[in-house]
C-alpha cells in the first residue's frame, strides 16, 4: 500500500488540474486576442496603404483624364483656328479678286460702261449694263474676259435709242478668283 500523502491529496490534484485548465485558457484567450488585436491592427493598416493606393491612382487616372481632355480641347481649338485661317485666307482672295474686278469695271467706265446691276448666284455672276455704242461693247467685252482670264458670255443685248446697248454678260465666280486676277489687279494698279 502506498503511504499517505496529504501534499498529493485527490482533492488538491482535482484543483491543480482545474487550476491549470484555467490558466492555459486564459493564457490561450490572451495569446488569442493579442493574435486577433495584432491581426485587425494589420487588416487596418493594410487598408489604409490600399486606400492610398486607390487615392492615388484615382488622382493619377483623373490626371490623365484632365491632360486628355485639354490635349482634345487644343486640338479642337487648333482645328478651329486653321479653318477660320483659311475662312479667312478665301474671304480675302474673294475681296482681292471683286477689288480687281471692280478696279477693271471702273477703268472700264472711262470706255463709256455703266453696270445697272451684278447679280451673283451659285458661282455665277451676271453683268447688268449699258454702253453708248454697240462696237464697243465687244472690245469691253474682251477686254474683261481677257483680265479675268474667264470668257464672258453674252446672254442678253437690246439695243435702245441714239444707238444705245443694254446687255447681260454672264461667267462662273470660281474662276474670277482662281489666279490671273491677282498679276492683272497688280499690274493694272502699277499703270498710273
Amino acid at each position: 500500500m502506498r503511504p499517505f500523502n496529504l501534499l498529493n491529496h485527490p482533492g488538491l490534484a482535482q484543483q491543480r488540474r482545474v487550476f491549470h485548465r484555467w490558466w492555459t485558457s486564459l493564457a490561450g484567450l490572451l495569446v488569442g486576442s493579442l493574435l486577433a488585436w495584432a491581426g485587425h491592427q494589420w487588416q487596418i493598416a493594410e487598408t489604409l496603404r490600399l486606400q492610398k493606393a486607390h487615392n492615388a491612382l484615382q488622382l493619377a487616372s483623373l490626371a490623365r483624364a484632365q491632360q486628355t481632355q485639354e490635349v482634345a480641347r487644343q486640338e479642337t481649338r487648333q482645328r478651329v483656328q486653321l479653318a477660320q485661317a483659311a475662312h479667312l485666307q478665301q474671304i480675302a482672295s474673294h475681296q482681292q479678286a471683286w477689288m480687281a474686278v471692280h478696279e477693271h469695271l471702273q477703268a472700264m467706265a472711262e470706255k463709256g460702261l455703266r453696270l445697272s446691276r451684278l447679280k451673283f448666284e451659285a458661282g455665277h455672276v451676271a453683268l447688268h449694263g449699258e454702253l453708248n455704242r454697240f462696237e464697243t461693247m465687244a472690245a469691253v467685252q474682251q477686254s474683261l474676259s481677257e483680265h479675268w482670264g474667264q470668257d464672258l458670255t453674252l446672254k442678253e443685248a437690246t439695243t435702245g435709242p441714239a444707238s444705245q446697248v443694254s446687255f447681260v454678260w454672264e461667267t462662273t465666280w470660281p474662276a474670277l478668283h482662281s489666279g490671273p486676277l491677282a498679276p492683272a489687279a497688280t499690274m493694272g494698279k502699277s499703270k498710273p
